[in-house]
């Protein structure tokens, strides 16, 4: 789906990836068997993946950067309510009721899809100036901030354009090869291993064998899963308030700190449970649990996603968002797939420890080398990758130069 997003648009890309999500909800409620049911959850992977990628790539190009982050963690805000939703009507409903529900959603963002206009970005990679400044002025409106970044975003997709004519033999290898392309994808690569291989998602999955393991309690954890998804919902929607206030990157570290001694803490407790230290059906961990869920969830789970969809340059979007996806479905499925056997073999306790020591080196790998991204155009972003810091000869030009946009 990312590659078609480069070839034919971001809005025709998010519109087929409605259609094909609809298609798996379709495909849910005529299910007779297994084998139809295995194909709707199929398109459910594909078009919800595909969604994700695109929706967020989407967001990061058409918003203003001053608002640009709260956006996009607002996406996961609506996402854990969703989650959470489908968690309460799935003990309640029957489960092809659940699939005509699920498919309102997507049908109200297919006709809104059809309403907005194309991606400035994108209009301008493929040399359609006209068209991007139309949509960027519907998006944006004309103020002076507005303008610069206008001009901003013509004028470098212009040299890269002339750069590209000269370029043509050899590209893809040039591509993977160059500074703006691997760099942002090792970036990436760090954010996304940091969410998965934390724990963030096992532990929210996996919460009720992980307090019945822990604690002995079947009525803990069943509290514990309602909780979890409270929480997971609660402290989304304040960390947009966090990240409105202060840098993403800060609040980003300070979540992973809180991860990292959470984890720790949880680690301990439960070795200690193991050998009798402490009674094994002690609630402790429960509440480690909990400050874990919510330490993470303050930018752990919402920040990482957000700033992976920002680092990669316009023009490497479609190999780059190839990638996300890759690196998604990849990190997922190890995360997801090994956790029971971690926890057979080195114990939860270990399991843990693993997570921590994780997330204390992708932490340090985020802190030295990832940039901040809040208040950033794309092409600040691009410029971080190209010359190593945010380059201000764009920015100067915008005072000698003028050139007459269509305002």
């Amino acid at each position: 789906m990312p590659a078609i997003m480069q070839w034919k648009g971001r809005k025709f890309a998010f519109i087929s990836a409605c259609l094909v999500s609809i298609m798996g909800w379709v495909l849910a409620y005529a299910a007779n068997n297994s084998l139809t049911v295995l194909i709707s959850e199929s398109f459910h992977g594909l078009g919800n993946n595909s969604l994700l990628a695109v929706s967020l790539l989407s967001i990061s190009e058409m918003v203003s950067p001053k608002f640009r982050s709260v956006s996009m963690v607002s996406f996961h805000v609506v996402q854990s309510f969703g989650m959470a939703l489908v968690a309460i009507l799935g003990r309640y409903l029957h489960w092809k009721t659940v699939s005509w529900i699920m498919c309102l959603p997507v049908l109200v963002a297919l006709l809104m899809g059809l309403m907005w206009p194309e991606s400035p970005s994108w209009l301008a990679y493929k040399g359609r100036f006209e068209k991007c400044e139309q949509a960027f002025i519907w998006l944006r409106g004309t103020d002076e901030f507005s303008k610069r970044e206008l001009h901003e975003l013509i004028s470098s997709q212009k040299e890269n354009m002339k750069l590209d004519k000269s370029h043509t033999s050899g590209f893809k290898l040039q591509t993977l090869l160059r500074r703006d392309f691997y760099l942002p994808s090792l970036h990436m690569f760090v954010l996304l291993c940091l969410t998965y291989w934390s724990g963030s998602l096992v532990i929210v999955i996996y919460s009720v064998e992980i307090i019945k393991t822990a604690t002995h309690n079947e009525n803990a954890a069943f509290f514990c899963n309602i909780l979890a998804n409270s929480i997971l919902f609660v402290f989304s929607g304040l960390s947009a308030v966090l990240i409105r206030r202060f840098p993403n990157k800060s609040v980003l570290l300070f979540s992973i700190t809180g991860t990292i001694v959470s984890l720790l803490c949880f680690s301990i407790v439960s070795y200690m449970q193991s050998i009798e230290m402490i009674s094994k059906d002690s609630l402790v961990c429960l509440y480690l649990l909990v400050a874990y869920m919510i330490a993470s969830t303050l930018g752990v789970l919402p920040i990482v996603f957000t700033v992976a969809a920002e680092l990669m340059p316009v023009k490497h979007r479609g190999l780059g968002g190839a990638l996300y996806v890759i690196f998604t479905c990849i990190l997922h499925a190890t995360s997801l797939k090994s956790a029971p056997y971690l926890f057979l073999y080195i114990n939860l306790w270990g399991t843990l420890l693993l997570y921590a020591i994780n997330a204390t080196i992708c932490g340090l790998i985020i802190w030295k080398c990832v940039p901040e991204t809040k208040g950033r155009t794309l092409g600040e972003l691009e410029d971080f990758y190209v010359h190593g810091n945010f380059y201000i000869k764009r920015a100067n030009s915008l005072n000698q130069d003028h050139i007459d946009l269509i305002i």
